[in-house]
């Protein structure tokens, strides 16, 4: 993919419904290789696409003034609070293509070198260690590792989850800054990391250079369309 224009977007603090609506415009438009980075505006409990609601403890979260959110990704949940969230959409071609398993230790493991240069100290794509943080049959993400997943001291650190459309590949993954209050075993980095070393650490993986731009129009009035017809809407957030 040498040569193709990409794009790093960096966005402010959106609500959950945006957030995933975004993420999903990507993927439906398909224009541009795309990296995001992102936080959330209020603590967002999100829902991988195939969990059922009635699992998690939605009620509390939305009594404590917080957001849930089923997302287009499949996974489990997690409490968006003190974290670093990137998407990348990109076609399924180079380092990307052969599945979403082989695509995402190319990421994983890009992005285990760049933090573990920023943290200096061992990040690593857990393979087959037992962590710490583990919770046999969690309904939580960081409280149950795959073996692409990336570890720091023992616990998790790092997890992603995909969506493919049309030749193209959709990857959430979230980077715990400070544990949330449902998962306080889990690894957190600290700080916030350096973005423009991230981006290029994923860049080179993936034999592309990701420079600073904008949402389209185009793909700003399709985020709100999707927004309004499905993240927005609590009967596809309790669908299942």
């Amino acid at each position: 993919m040498h040569g193709v224009m990409s794009r790093r977007i960096d966005d402010a603090a959106l609500s959950g419904a945006e957030n995933m609506a975004r993420d999903e415009a990507l993927l439906e438009l398909r224009l541009m290789p795309t990296l995001r980075f992102y936080r959330w505006a209020r603590p967002t409990l999100s829902l991988g696409y195939f969990q059922r609601h009635t699992d998690l403890p939605v009620d509390a979260v939305l009594a404590r003034g917080g957001e849930v959110v089923r997302r287009a990704t499949g996974g489990k949940a997690i409490l968006h609070e003190h974290e670093l969230t990137y998407s990348l959409c990109a076609p399924e071609t180079g380092a990307l293509a052969g599945g979403p398993a082989r695509a995402m230790s190319a990421l994983h493991q890009a992005l285990a070198s760049a933090l573990s240069a920023q943290l200096r100290a061992p990040v690593s794509v857990r393979g087959g260690q037992v962590l710490a943080s583990d919770r046999a049959g969690s309904s939580w993400c960081f409280l149950d590792s795959s073996p692409l997943d990336l570890a720091l001291r023992g616990r998790k650190l790092l997890g992603s989850a995909a969506r493919r459309r049309g030749g193209w590949i959709l990857f959430h993954g979230s980077l715990v800054l400070a544990p949330p209050r449902e998962t306080p075993d889990v690894a957190a980095l600290g700080f916030e990391p350096d973005r423009e070393d991230l981006a290029a650490a994923l860049g080179a993986a993936l034999g592309l250079r990701f420079r600073p731009g904008d949402w389209t129009a185009e793909e700003l009035n399709a985020a709100r369309r999707i927004a309004a017809a499905r993240y927005a809407a609590e009967a596809f957030t309790r669908r299942l």
